[in-house]
């Protein structure tokens, strides 16, 4: 129900960027080299995290940066990269956030979080409503995880 309002936020994201997705699957739990997650609190609480391989958020950021006609020169996954992950996360909460107060729920999120190793699983304590969805784009395949619960 609330997840959704993520899923809608990450579609329209991609599109803007002129990145668009090519399909979405159902996921499940696995590890991936990169986690940027952050946090929602008021109404609701909880998590959105996005997944993905390094060479994946590589290619994610080249071409959101190429189609935006930003010019960087790191070659490795660097701050740039990590910067620019954490800001993709920032934004399609940030549209989220706004299609929940058109329900009437105030939130707001925490800054991002970059996670970068194997091995990392995200687990919650408390009972929660999540989505978990594989984002696939000619940039590749992202874990779009998404956990919510009513204050």
């Amino acid at each position: 129900m609330y997840t959704d309002h993520f899923l809608t936020a990450a579609l329209e994201f991609f599109q803007e960027i002129q990145l668009p997705l090519k399909r979405i699957s159902e996921s499940y739990p696995q590890t991936y080299e990169l986690t940027s997650s952050l946090g929602i609190t008021g109404a609701l609480r909880g998590y959105f995290v996005l997944q993905s391989e390094i060479g994946t958020a590589r290619n994610l950021v080249s071409g959101m940066a190429c189609r935006l006609g930003v010019t960087f020169d790191e070659i490795d996954f660097g701050p740039f990269h990590r910067a620019t992950i954490g800001e993709i996360v920032n934004q399609i909460a940030g549209k989220a956030i706004g299609k929940l107060e058109t329900c009437g729920m105030n939130c707001m999120i925490t800054p991002p979080t970059i996670f970068i190793g194997r091995g990392i699983t995200v687990s919650l304590p408390m009972p929660v409503t999540t989505m978990e969805k594989a984002l696939q784009g000619d940039f590749g395949t992202l874990r779009f995880f998404v956990a919510l619960s009513v204050e």
